[in-house]
Protein backbone atom coordinates (compact mmCIF):
# COMPACT_ATOMS: atom_id res chain seq x y z
CA UNK A 1 0.00 0.00 0.00
CA UNK A 2 3.02 2.06 0.84
CA UNK A 3 4.56 1.89 -2.73
CA UNK A 4 0.81 3.04 -3.92
CA UNK A 5 1.04 5.89 -1.69
CA UNK A 6 4.21 7.03 -2.87
CA UNK A 7 3.68 6.75 -6.54
CA UNK A 8 0.49 9.01 -6.00
CA UNK A 9 2.73 11.48 -3.91
CA UNK A 10 5.30 11.57 -6.64
CA UNK A 11 2.21 11.85 -9.63
CA UNK A 12 0.80 15.18 -7.31
CA UNK A 13 3.68 16.97 -7.00
CA UNK A 14 4.34 16.17 -10.81
CA UNK A 15 1.02 17.67 -11.78
CA UNK A 16 1.47 20.62 -9.12
CA UNK A 17 5.22 21.07 -11.31
CA UNK A 18 3.60 21.14 -14.53
CA UNK A 19 0.64 23.41 -13.34
CA UNK A 20 3.83 25.22 -11.98
CA UNK A 21 5.31 25.43 -15.19
CA UNK A 22 2.29 25.97 -17.64
CA UNK A 23 1.96 28.94 -14.79
CA UNK A 24 4.83 30.37 -15.82
CA UNK A 25 4.42 29.79 -19.38
CA UNK A 26 1.43 31.71 -19.71
CA UNK A 27 2.73 34.70 -17.70
CA UNK A 28 6.28 35.13 -19.30
CA UNK A 29 5.11 33.70 -22.71
CA UNK A 30 1.26 33.50 -23.69
CA UNK A 31 0.28 36.77 -21.93
CA UNK A 32 3.18 39.21 -23.64
CA UNK A 33 2.35 37.60 -26.84
CA UNK A 34 -1.93 38.08 -27.14
CA UNK A 35 -1.18 41.78 -25.89
CA UNK A 36 1.95 41.98 -28.33
CA UNK A 37 -0.39 40.89 -31.29
CA UNK A 38 -3.36 43.00 -29.89
CA UNK A 39 -0.99 46.05 -29.88
CA UNK A 40 0.40 44.85 -33.20
CA UNK A 41 -3.29 44.81 -34.88
CA UNK A 42 -4.31 47.85 -33.47
CA UNK A 43 -1.67 49.45 -34.73
CA UNK A 44 -1.72 48.48 -38.19
CA UNK A 45 -5.42 49.07 -38.40
CA UNK A 46 -4.56 52.94 -37.82
CA UNK A 47 -2.02 52.81 -39.59
CA UNK A 48 -3.72 51.33 -42.73
CA UNK A 49 -7.35 53.25 -41.53
CA UNK A 50 -5.79 56.43 -41.68
CA UNK A 51 -3.40 55.61 -44.63
CA UNK A 52 -0.38 56.86 -43.27
CA UNK A 53 1.81 56.41 -46.18
CA UNK A 54 5.30 56.46 -44.39
CA UNK A 55 4.39 53.65 -42.03
CA UNK A 56 1.66 52.09 -44.88
CA UNK A 57 4.31 48.80 -46.39
CA UNK A 58 1.41 47.45 -48.01
CA UNK A 59 4.18 44.39 -49.46
CA UNK A 60 4.62 43.09 -46.60
CA UNK A 61 1.23 42.15 -45.59
CA UNK A 62 0.11 41.08 -49.25
CA UNK A 63 1.06 39.66 -52.39
CA UNK A 64 1.01 41.77 -55.20
CA UNK A 65 0.68 38.65 -57.97
CA UNK A 66 -2.19 37.39 -55.97
CA UNK A 67 -4.12 39.12 -53.62
CA UNK A 68 -6.70 42.04 -54.93
CA UNK A 69 -6.24 43.45 -51.42
CA UNK A 70 -2.83 44.65 -52.07
CA UNK A 71 -3.67 46.97 -54.73
CA UNK A 72 -7.22 48.04 -53.71
CA UNK A 73 -5.15 49.28 -50.90
CA UNK A 74 -2.52 50.60 -52.20
CA UNK A 75 -5.13 52.66 -54.08
CA UNK A 76 -4.88 55.02 -57.55
CA UNK A 77 -0.94 56.07 -59.23
CA UNK A 78 -0.92 59.43 -60.19
CA UNK A 79 -0.76 60.24 -64.38
CA UNK A 80 0.40 62.74 -66.93
CA UNK A 81 -3.00 64.14 -67.80
CA UNK A 82 -1.23 66.16 -70.49
CA UNK A 83 -0.36 62.86 -72.02
CA UNK A 84 -3.12 60.18 -70.77
CA UNK A 85 -6.91 60.37 -71.12
CA UNK A 86 -9.80 58.40 -69.08
CA UNK A 87 -10.98 55.55 -71.40
CA UNK A 88 -14.34 53.66 -70.18
CA UNK A 89 -12.52 50.13 -71.26
CA UNK A 90 -8.98 50.82 -71.33
CA UNK A 91 -8.88 53.01 -68.31
CA UNK A 92 -6.27 55.39 -70.00
CA UNK A 93 -5.23 55.81 -73.34
CA UNK A 94 -2.58 58.16 -74.82
CA UNK A 95 -4.43 61.59 -76.05
CA UNK A 96 -2.10 61.16 -79.29
CA UNK A 97 -4.49 57.81 -79.94
CA UNK A 98 -7.78 59.26 -79.60
CA UNK A 99 -8.20 59.86 -83.29
CA UNK A 100 -7.05 56.27 -84.17
CA UNK A 101 -9.32 54.91 -81.53
CA UNK A 102 -12.50 57.02 -82.93
CA UNK A 103 -11.81 56.84 -86.55
CA UNK A 104 -13.59 53.99 -88.50
CA UNK A 105 -11.36 53.84 -91.55
CA UNK A 106 -8.36 51.72 -92.00
CA UNK A 107 -5.17 53.50 -91.57
CA UNK A 108 -1.55 53.33 -93.28
CA UNK A 109 0.47 52.43 -90.84
CA UNK A 110 3.13 50.00 -91.90
CA UNK A 111 3.74 49.15 -88.04
CA UNK A 112 2.24 49.22 -85.10
CA UNK A 113 3.10 49.08 -81.24
CA UNK A 114 0.58 47.46 -78.33
CA UNK A 115 2.10 46.85 -75.40
CA UNK A 116 3.12 48.05 -71.45
CA UNK A 117 5.70 50.14 -70.08
CA UNK A 118 8.84 48.79 -72.20
CA UNK A 119 7.28 49.48 -75.69
CA UNK A 120 5.81 53.03 -73.98
CA UNK A 121 9.33 53.82 -72.61
CA UNK A 122 10.68 57.09 -72.91
CA UNK A 123 14.44 54.88 -74.64
CA UNK A 124 12.12 53.19 -77.03
CA UNK A 125 9.26 55.63 -78.13
CA UNK A 126 11.85 57.79 -80.25
CA UNK A 127 12.73 55.08 -82.93
CA UNK A 128 9.18 54.41 -83.97
CA UNK A 129 7.89 58.42 -83.76
CA UNK A 130 6.15 58.08 -86.85
CA UNK A 131 4.33 54.47 -86.23
CA UNK A 132 1.01 53.98 -84.05
CA UNK A 133 1.65 52.85 -80.41
CA UNK A 134 -1.03 51.94 -78.38
CA UNK A 135 1.19 50.78 -75.28
CA UNK A 136 0.55 52.12 -72.11
CA UNK A 137 2.22 51.77 -68.83
CA UNK A 138 0.66 49.70 -66.42
CA UNK A 139 -1.25 47.70 -68.65
CA UNK A 140 -1.90 44.39 -68.30
CA UNK A 141 -2.73 41.85 -71.25
CA UNK A 142 -5.81 41.96 -71.10
CA UNK A 143 -5.84 46.15 -71.82
CA UNK A 144 -3.36 45.29 -74.52
CA UNK A 145 -6.01 42.27 -75.76
CA UNK A 146 -8.66 44.17 -75.59
CA UNK A 147 -6.57 47.75 -77.37
CA UNK A 148 -5.51 45.44 -80.42
CA UNK A 149 -9.19 44.25 -80.40
CA UNK A 150 -10.91 47.86 -80.79
CA UNK A 151 -8.19 49.23 -83.22
CA UNK A 152 -7.28 46.12 -85.29
CA UNK A 153 -9.53 46.48 -88.44
CA UNK A 154 -7.40 49.68 -89.16
CA UNK A 155 -4.48 48.63 -89.95
CA UNK A 156 -4.80 45.79 -92.43
CA UNK A 157 -1.34 44.20 -94.05
CA UNK A 158 0.74 45.92 -91.23
CA UNK A 159 3.15 44.45 -88.89
CA UNK A 160 1.61 44.45 -85.71
CA UNK A 161 3.91 44.13 -82.84
CA UNK A 162 2.98 43.20 -79.25
CA UNK A 163 5.14 43.85 -76.17
CA UNK A 164 4.58 42.62 -72.79
CA UNK A 165 6.71 42.36 -69.12
CA UNK A 166 6.39 38.59 -68.62
CA UNK A 167 3.96 39.58 -64.83
CA UNK A 168 1.70 41.60 -66.97
CA UNK A 169 0.30 38.36 -67.48
CA UNK A 170 -0.74 38.37 -63.57
CA UNK A 171 -2.74 41.47 -64.23
CA UNK A 172 -5.86 39.28 -66.01
CA UNK A 173 -7.17 37.98 -62.60
CA UNK A 174 -7.04 41.78 -60.74
CA UNK A 175 -10.17 44.79 -61.46
CA UNK A 176 -7.75 47.10 -59.70
CA UNK A 177 -4.23 47.45 -60.55
CA UNK A 178 -2.54 50.46 -60.32
CA UNK A 179 -5.70 52.18 -61.53
CA UNK A 180 -8.78 50.20 -61.68
CA UNK A 181 -9.47 48.05 -64.95
CA UNK A 182 -11.47 45.90 -66.62
CA UNK A 183 -11.39 42.08 -65.87
CA UNK A 184 -12.44 38.82 -67.82
CA UNK A 185 -14.68 36.57 -65.97
CA UNK A 186 -15.01 33.20 -67.44
CA UNK A 187 -18.63 31.74 -67.36
CA UNK A 188 -19.43 28.45 -68.68
CA UNK A 189 -16.30 28.09 -70.62
CA UNK A 190 -16.86 31.42 -72.48
CA UNK A 191 -14.46 35.12 -71.76
CA UNK A 192 -17.05 37.94 -71.43
CA UNK A 193 -15.77 41.48 -70.54
CA UNK A 194 -16.52 42.74 -66.66
CA UNK A 195 -16.18 45.60 -64.76
CA UNK A 196 -16.88 48.12 -67.57
CA UNK A 197 -17.35 51.40 -67.89
CA UNK A 198 -13.95 51.49 -66.16
CA UNK A 199 -14.97 54.14 -62.80
CA UNK A 200 -12.13 55.48 -60.62
CA UNK A 201 -12.78 55.00 -57.11
CA UNK A 202 -11.32 56.20 -53.58
CA UNK A 203 -8.87 53.74 -52.33
CA UNK A 204 -10.16 50.80 -49.84
CA UNK A 205 -8.43 51.43 -46.84
CA UNK A 206 -9.51 48.61 -44.44
CA UNK A 207 -11.52 45.54 -45.54
CA UNK A 208 -11.67 44.09 -42.00
CA UNK A 209 -8.32 42.34 -42.73
CA UNK A 210 -6.57 40.91 -40.17
CA UNK A 211 -3.04 42.16 -40.62
CA UNK A 212 -1.45 40.57 -37.81
CA UNK A 213 -2.12 37.60 -39.66
CA UNK A 214 -1.18 38.28 -42.92
CA UNK A 215 2.06 39.68 -41.72
CA UNK A 216 2.95 36.21 -40.44
CA UNK A 217 1.45 34.52 -43.61
CA UNK A 218 3.53 36.96 -46.10
CA UNK A 219 6.78 36.17 -43.56
CA UNK A 220 6.24 32.20 -43.84
CA UNK A 221 5.66 32.54 -47.45
CA UNK A 222 8.55 34.98 -48.43
CA UNK A 223 10.76 32.52 -46.09
CA UNK A 224 10.18 29.41 -48.27
CA UNK A 225 9.98 30.89 -51.48
CA UNK A 226 13.24 32.94 -51.49
CA UNK A 227 11.32 36.04 -50.54
CA UNK A 228 10.48 36.85 -54.16
CA UNK A 229 6.80 36.96 -54.66
CA UNK A 230 7.13 36.13 -57.84
CA UNK A 231 8.02 32.56 -57.53
CA UNK A 232 4.23 31.92 -55.85
CA UNK A 233 1.91 30.33 -58.36
CA UNK A 234 -1.52 31.42 -57.19
CA UNK A 235 -3.98 30.92 -59.67
CA UNK A 236 -1.51 29.83 -61.83
CA UNK A 237 -3.83 27.55 -63.99
CA UNK A 238 -6.28 30.46 -64.69
CA UNK A 239 -3.17 32.82 -65.85
CA UNK A 240 -2.36 30.04 -68.05
CA UNK A 241 -5.72 29.78 -69.33
CA UNK A 242 -6.56 33.61 -70.21
CA UNK A 243 -3.39 34.45 -71.75
CA UNK A 244 -3.51 31.28 -74.35
CA UNK A 245 -7.32 32.91 -74.85
CA UNK A 246 -5.88 36.55 -75.47
CA UNK A 247 -3.01 35.40 -77.56
CA UNK A 248 -5.30 32.58 -79.84
CA UNK A 249 -7.83 35.23 -80.66
CA UNK A 250 -5.01 37.41 -81.27
CA UNK A 251 -3.76 34.93 -83.87
CA UNK A 252 -6.77 34.23 -85.56
CA UNK A 253 -7.37 38.17 -85.83
CA UNK A 254 -4.26 39.03 -87.35
CA UNK A 255 -4.24 36.24 -90.02
CA UNK A 256 -7.79 37.39 -91.28
CA UNK A 257 -6.03 40.54 -91.55
CA UNK A 258 -2.80 39.94 -93.05
CA UNK A 259 -0.96 41.42 -90.17
CA UNK A 260 2.84 40.47 -89.66
CA UNK A 261 2.39 39.64 -85.90
CA UNK A 262 5.54 39.70 -83.99
CA UNK A 263 5.28 38.98 -79.80
CA UNK A 264 7.73 40.15 -77.91
CA UNK A 265 8.77 39.35 -74.07
CA UNK A 266 10.55 41.39 -71.43
CA UNK A 267 11.94 40.47 -67.78
CA UNK A 268 13.30 42.51 -64.89
CA UNK A 269 17.02 42.36 -64.73
CA UNK A 270 16.75 39.54 -61.75
CA UNK A 271 13.99 37.31 -63.79
CA UNK A 272 16.72 37.36 -66.77
CA UNK A 273 19.26 35.72 -64.07
CA UNK A 274 16.73 33.47 -62.45
CA UNK A 275 13.40 33.07 -64.79
CA UNK A 276 10.57 31.58 -63.07
CA UNK A 277 7.22 30.19 -64.44
CA UNK A 278 6.32 32.60 -66.36
CA UNK A 279 9.29 32.65 -68.83
CA UNK A 280 9.06 28.43 -69.63
CA UNK A 281 5.15 28.80 -70.23
CA UNK A 282 5.00 31.60 -72.43
CA UNK A 283 7.86 30.56 -74.25
CA UNK A 284 6.91 27.00 -74.90
CA UNK A 285 3.65 28.43 -76.17
CA UNK A 286 5.12 30.75 -78.47
CA UNK A 287 7.16 28.33 -80.06
CA UNK A 288 4.10 25.92 -80.05
CA UNK A 289 2.22 28.38 -82.19
CA UNK A 290 5.50 28.52 -84.46
CA UNK A 291 5.17 32.37 -83.55
CA UNK A 292 7.48 35.29 -84.37
CA UNK A 293 8.53 35.93 -81.36
CA UNK A 294 11.42 37.91 -80.04
CA UNK A 295 12.70 36.31 -76.35
CA UNK A 296 14.68 39.92 -74.82
CA UNK A 297 16.10 37.45 -71.99
CA UNK A 298 17.85 35.07 -75.01
CA UNK A 299 18.13 38.37 -76.78
CA UNK A 300 20.64 39.57 -73.89
CA UNK A 301 22.32 36.69 -73.01
CA UNK A 302 23.34 35.84 -76.51
CA UNK A 303 24.71 39.61 -76.46
CA UNK A 304 26.53 38.98 -73.36
CA UNK A 305 28.52 36.24 -74.92
CA UNK A 306 29.93 38.21 -77.66
CA UNK A 307 30.02 41.84 -75.66
CA UNK A 308 31.11 40.22 -72.04
CA UNK A 309 29.00 43.14 -70.63
CA UNK A 310 27.22 42.70 -66.94
CA UNK A 311 23.80 42.48 -67.13
CA UNK A 312 23.61 45.60 -65.44
CA UNK A 313 24.44 47.65 -68.61
CA UNK A 314 21.35 46.35 -70.11
CA UNK A 315 18.89 47.93 -68.14
CA UNK A 316 19.05 51.62 -66.08
CA UNK A 317 18.39 52.43 -62.49
CA UNK A 318 15.90 54.95 -62.61
CA UNK A 319 12.84 52.73 -63.36
CA UNK A 320 14.90 49.16 -63.93
CA UNK A 321 13.67 49.13 -67.52
CA UNK A 322 16.22 48.34 -70.35
CA UNK A 323 18.81 50.68 -70.69
CA UNK A 324 19.42 52.53 -73.79
CA UNK A 325 21.71 50.18 -75.03
CA UNK A 326 19.36 47.62 -73.97
CA UNK A 327 16.32 49.34 -76.32
CA UNK A 328 18.44 49.75 -79.30
CA UNK A 329 18.87 45.82 -78.94
CA UNK A 330 14.83 45.48 -78.96
CA UNK A 331 14.95 48.02 -82.33
CA UNK A 332 17.49 46.19 -83.78
CA UNK A 333 15.71 42.77 -83.52
CA UNK A 334 12.20 44.60 -84.43
CA UNK A 335 13.76 45.80 -87.44
CA UNK A 336 15.09 42.49 -88.44
CA UNK A 337 11.71 40.59 -87.95
CA UNK A 338 9.93 43.20 -90.72
CA UNK A 339 12.89 42.95 -92.78
CA UNK A 340 12.11 39.26 -93.21
CA UNK A 341 8.44 40.08 -94.07
CA UNK A 342 8.62 41.91 -97.05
Amino acid sequence: MSIYLIKLHFLLIMILSLNKIFNIFLKYFIYPLVFLIIVLEFSFQIIFFFDIKSLKKTILFFNPYCDQAYWNIQGNSSYDKKIYSYHPILTLVKKSNESLYEQNIINDKKVVFYGSSFIDHEYFLPFYEEEANFAVKSYGLDQIYKSYMITKDKFINSNVIIGFLLEDLDRAIFNQRNFPKLKFVKDNNIYELNNVPVSFRDNIKNSNHVYTYNFVKNIFFLFLNEFNYKNSECFIDDKKDIFQFFIDNIISNSKNLNQNLIFITFNFKNDVINPNWRYSFVKDHFNSKNLNYIDMTEVIKNDQKKSNFDISNYYNTQDFHLSEYGFNLVRKEIDLFIERYK
